[in-house]
């Protein structure tokens, strides 16, 4: 008979996976997810009621309390991540693990998110104090570690770099080229709006967003007609970037998709087998003949396939077309070949 065992997870360890994993069947994990995006939603709010008069004059002390508690419970998760980050095997040293941690993008964010009302209480009088109260703003980017829509589009800009660049430099020579073209036909007619390319610049960029404030615009025949190429080029150049992302953000999504299938069936388990012939043989410490070896091993494999197909069925079922059978099987593989070699002492 095949069966799962999960292993055995200490406080730090379940602590852990309710703050990294946001799981639908784990009802912690939701509920810190929620948590914190209220709690982050309540501190922007209270931010942006502080710049009214009207609430700053007469509810000081009521914003004040809830910086107070905000701050002291993103204080208490900042600690708390940083004692469980050593569970992720890329910080698991006590000490460097924890060093390498602090300096991730994430931790950082929670840092900064922190850090305002510090400084505030321990230099109230110095002048730059009020500059770091923006950094509170830093506080929606925690929003991204619990939104996997966030999460996402952040990891779509990051894979499509290198055609988001190439955009961007299409349009730098775009602006130039066309700022060139007309500060030429239009500063004889306006030498005080047109007076230079780089002040033009601010007129291209108004046009090939199409956006058209209306402050600088041509007046010459040559200028007009500039302006309108320039203004439909400007749809198409724009429209690059969004097309990039959203096919990234379609492959993320399909990706997503096949990982929420493969990952759990690895993720904490490990595969055994109880069946009513004798304990496999350690070839270690006996002398067994190479057909014996490979007898045992064909044995072994034959039960763990069992598990397989049972796995590879439930997740047709529950998932449709949406499973890619070729995927979860080569993880399969991977899994009964290293479990085999680590039975086997091979």
């Amino acid at each position: 008979m095949i069966k799962i065992q999960k292993k055995r997870k200490s406080w730090q360890e379940n602590i852990y996976y309710i703050f990294e994993y946001s799981d639908q069947r784990n009802l912690l994990s939701l509920l810190d997810d929620l948590v914190i995006t209220i709690f982050t939603s309540i501190s922007v709010s209270a931010f942006i009621l502080e710049t009214s008069p009207r609430f700053s004059e007469h509810y000081p002390e009521q914003l004040k309390l809830v910086e107070i508690v905000v701050t002291g419970f993103f204080t208490l998760e900042y600690l708390i991540r940083i004692w469980i980050c050593t569970v992720n095997p890329k910080y698991n040293h006590p000490i460097y693990g924890r060093l390498k941690y602090l300096i991730t993008p994430l931790a950082l964010i929670d840092l900064v998110a922190i850090l305002p009302f510090y400084l505030q209480v321990l230099f109230p009088s110095l002048e730059f104090i009020e500059f770091t109260l923006l950094l509170r703003l830093f506080r929606l980017f925690k929003i991204s570690r619990y939104s996997e829509s966030l999460r996402t589009i952040l990891k779509v800009i990051v894979s499509k770099k290198e055609e988001l660049i190439a955009t961007l430099l299409i349009v730098i020579f775009v602006l130039v080229f066309v700022s060139s073209l007309m500060f030429i036909a239009e500063s004889e007619a306006q030498p005080e709006k047109f007076s230079s390319i780089l002040e033009t610049m601010w007129w291209g960029v108004v046009t090939l967003t199409t956006v058209g404030y209306g402050d600088v615009y041509p007046m010459t025949h040559l200028g007009k007609l500039l302006s309108a190429a320039v203004a439909f080029l400007g749809i198409g150049i724009f429209g690059l970037p969004a097309g990039i992302i959203a096919s990234g953000f379609a492959e993320e999504v399909q990706k997503r998709r096949v990982k929420k299938i493969v990952h759990p069936v690895g993720k904490d388990i490990k595969v055994s087998s109880e069946t009513t012939v004798a304990p496999h043989p350690d070839f270690r410490h006996h002398h067994y003949t190479k057909q014996e070896q490979l007898k045992a091993i064909a044995h072994y494999i034959d039960e763990s396939s069992e598990i397989m197909k049972f796995c590879i069925e439930t997740a047709k079922k529950k998932y449709g077309n949406y499973f890619q059978n070729e995927e979860i099987i080569k993880d399969f593989a991977m899994l009964l070949y290293q479990e085999t070699t680590r039975k086997f002492h091979r």
